[in-house]
């Protein structure tokens, strides 16, 4: 029975990490604090597997060898120990790990993957010990001394001098030159057009890293973390070493390239409150017309689905950048996330239906026959707002709402966009839980339209629709000054989303400002010149009173003042 226990509690520690929402990683892998390696002993082997049994064979098996029984729901799959190749290292391409290298990676843990950071759970000492019986599963390479992998420790030299524009352009010409567009893509978030292709070591598929996101890079985002990547290569991915194409200079001028790609380093505005900007005249229907400039963006993070079967362990998307504007009539929203690949085929809606609603086991199994198992379906986005918005202080459910408390949803469909045969890609639905899918509202109430374009690997979309309609209590109706919940779902349809496996947002509120008439600011104009002007009339008078000695009781002025 504790067995049994443990294994629930891996998976759900195992899940919960899979789909966790961005953010700053726990510091820099180069940065990871190190002590003195102990001697790691046949005594520290058997404490190790203590450790071992007790954290982390749900995941990577009792064997070592990657396939634990909690492995086939999640992505990417853990580590195999017995082939040991792993990614993380200072060492050269295709050579061991230092044990300081394992230490590292097991205290700060692999960001974007269900790898946890170890360093506040485990003690020093427990680390080491699980790292002796790690080893122990390719004993036959790590007690080699052919192998040694300290004899193949990676050089660091200094970064290049000089002022950092210079070096930014030619590390973008490295970058080009050295055709990493190919798979990390020329907008460099992992679309490029060799992705689609790319496998792991064990012939799974992997992605290339999307590089404007460094709080997923595996091994750390800064400038030193990205050169040692790309001086080692990633072993067991077809990440390469570049340590004998490019000269360290030019791979120091790269890594400062992809460092410099997500300058905001996690440190995006992600406010609960979207702020609408009002604007005169008609809302904007082109992607990139001017006036979104004036509105203010905030990224929501996503995170899987996970309340309700089928639960989604492994979402794509993981935020979403949202900016709203409206006038005296309508509500425009303008949604973009990143997406490697534009997934426009309709979908065989009983399939759909079948594989989004219902699922055997509670989480999905990813993998059968030794392959990633999965649907493709067309990428979507809907945006969610209570019904009775300004009645009720409950939030409803943030999947789909619950019986009594319903919600409006305006889902934007990339198949539709491209349908020559459908006048518009936005469909209004009614949702009150998850017993059933969504309903499309009656043909007379389908009054948002919107439109859609991806490019560079990254969908840009744009959600209209009346602040008010006829049907009264029926339908969500909006107004100027309201604070508005609303929550987002995003399906990216190649990773096999569709229905209740998809990436979802908390409750966020809009904020339908109205703007602040020039005569507020005449009042206060008005205010402090008053103000001033008492302020300069007490002054005079008391000076007044001062000379003419009416104020000696209180020790202002003198006699002679009286005089």
């Amino acid at each position: 029975m504790p067995r049994f226990i443990t294994l629930l509690s891996g998976l759900a520690l195992g899940l919960g990490l899979a789909g966790i929402a961005p953010g700053r990683a726990s510091g820099q892998w180069l940065e990871v604090r190190v002590g003195d390696r102990p001697i790691l002993d046949t005594a520290m082997v058997e404490a190790g597997r203590a450790v071992y049994e007790e954290r982390c064979w749900f995941c990577h098996g009792e064997d070592g060898d990657g396939d634990g029984p909690v492995a086939p729901y999640l992505w990417p799959r853990p580590r195999d120990f017995l082939m040991a190749s792993f990614k993380l290292r200072t060492t050269a391409s295709g050579e061991l790990p230092l044990d300081e290298d394992l230490y590292r990676t097991i205290t700060r843990g692999i960001p974007g993957t269900s790898m946890p950071e170890w360093g506040s759970t485990l003690t020093e000492e427990e680390r080491w010990q699980v790292i002796a019986y790690i080893k122990s599963f390719a004993a036959d390479l790590f007690e080699d001394e052919v192998f040694d992998p300290y004899q193949q420790i990676v050089e660091r030299g200094d970064p290049p001098r000089g002022g950092a524009e210079g070096i930014l352009e030619s590390g973008r010409r490295v970058f080009e030159e050295a055709d990493c567009w190919e798979c990390h893509g020329a907008a460099a978030r992992g679309e490029g057009e060799k992705g689609p292709e790319l496998t792991d070591d064990s012939d799974f598929p992997i992605w290339p890293t999307n590089l404007t996101r460094g709080w997923k890079f595996r091994g750390g985002n800064s400038v030193e973390d990205v050169y040692m990547r790309i001086t080692t290569g990633l072993d067991g991915t077809p990440m390469p070493s570049y340590s004998e194409t490019l000269s360290e200079e030019e791979r120091w001028q790269v890594a400062q390239y992809v460092a410099s790609l997500d300058p905001e380093g996690g440190g995006r505005n992600t406010e609960v409150v979207i702020s609408a900007l009002r604007v005169d005249g008609e809302l904007p229907t082109e992607l990139d017309d001017p006036a979104w400039e004036g509105a203010p963006e905030v990224s929501i993070p996503l995170t899987g689905q996970a309340t309700f079967a089928p639960r989604w362990q492994v979402p794509a998307v993981t935020d979403i950048s949202v900016q709203v504007l409206y006038n005296a009539d309508e509500v425009a929203l303008r949604l973009a996330w990143d997406d490697r690949l534009a997934d426009t085929l309709a979908a065989d809606s009983a399939r759909a239906a079948k594989e989004g609603w219902s699922a055997d086991d509670t989480y999905p199994v990813l993998y059968r026959d030794g392959f990633r198992a999965r649907g493709f379906f067309p990428d979507a986005v809907e945006v969610m707002i209570p019904l009775r918005h300004g009645v009720s202080r409950v939030l409803p459910h943030m999947v789909y709402g619950s019986s009594g408390q319903p919600v409006d949803l305006w889902r934007w469909e990339a198949d539709l966009q491209y349908d020559p045969d459908h006048p518009q890609p936005v469909t209004e639905l009614r949702a009150g839980g998850t017993q059933h899918p969504p309903e499309a509202h009656a043909l007379e109430s389908q009054l948002a339209t919107g439109a859609g374009d991806w490019q560079d690997g990254r969908w840009t979309v744009i959600i209209r629709r009346p602040l008010s309609t006829d049907h009264g209590a029926r339908e969500v109706q909006l107004e100027s000054g309201q604070i508005v919940p609303i929550a987002f779902h995003v399906w990216d349809g190649g990773n096999g989303e569709t229905g209740l496996r998809m990436a979802l947002s908390s409750w966020y509120f809009v904020y339908l400002r109205e703007p602040i008439p020039l005569t507020s600011y005449f009042v206060v104009l008005l205010s402090v010149v008053i103000a001033c002007v008492f302020q300069l009339g007490l002054v005079v008078w008391m000076r007044s009173r001062a000379r003419r000695g009416l104020l000696l009781e209180y020790g202002i002025g003198s006699s002679k003042m009286s005089e």
